[in-house]
């Protein structure tokens, strides 16, 4: 076989490898989409592929959200708590994570971008979390399929952040709550 070809398949093996779901243990909940994992003993911040929830503590992605939607911090920081206590009552008392990812890929927030899940679920915590309104689908975002449809089902429905703070959430998103 030619040298030259060999090594793209083993680039394309070796990165699929690393996509198969592996347990981690849970060390936190950071926030709304981010958790940490302990990999190779080390802790490991995840960020929940797909989705973005809005902040709870001050920070520059906050920053700009205030700029962008004119909102104020402390009710955008009040949205972004409540997203991270969903997801800390959604993993509970779970001591660990199966997530899929390469392991070796960061964002630009240092964080490893990845689809999440309780060990044994057949959803992911990602699209739980849209799905319950407690977070939105990223612009061109393709880790499910579904998770459009899922953020629409919410926003018509009024689930979670949805519900209780809808301007807020129609604001800080670019979103309107009923879908289109």
């Amino acid at each position: 076989m030619n040298a030259y070809l060999f090594i793209p398949i083993l680039l394309l093996h070796g990165s699929a490898l690393l996509a198969e779901p592996v347990s981690y243990p849970l060390l936190q909940v950071e926030d709304g989409d981010t958790l940490v994992i302990q990999v190779n003993d080390r802790p490991a911040r995840v960020q929940l592929l797909g989705m973005d929830a809005p902040e709870d503590i001050a920070n520059p992605k906050l920053i700009r959200d205030v700029e962008r939607t004119g909102i104020s911090e402390e009710l955008l920081l009040n949205l972004g708590r409540q997203s991270t206590l969903h997801l800390q009552q959604l993993t509970g008392s779970a001591t660990n994570i199966v997530v899929t990812g390469n392991l070796e890929h960061k964002d630009k927030y240092g964080r490893i971008p990845v689809v999440a899940s309780l060990p044994g679920a057949e959803t992911s915590l990602n699209a739980i979390m849209v799905q319950q309104g407690y977070a939105v689908t990223l612009p061109g975002s393709q880790t499910e399929p579904r998770m459009d449809q899922l953020e629409a089902q919410a926003r018509k429905s009024g689930a979670g952040l949805w519900g209780s703070s809808p301007e807020l959430m129609q604001s800080w998103s670019g979103r309107s709550k009923a879908a289109h």
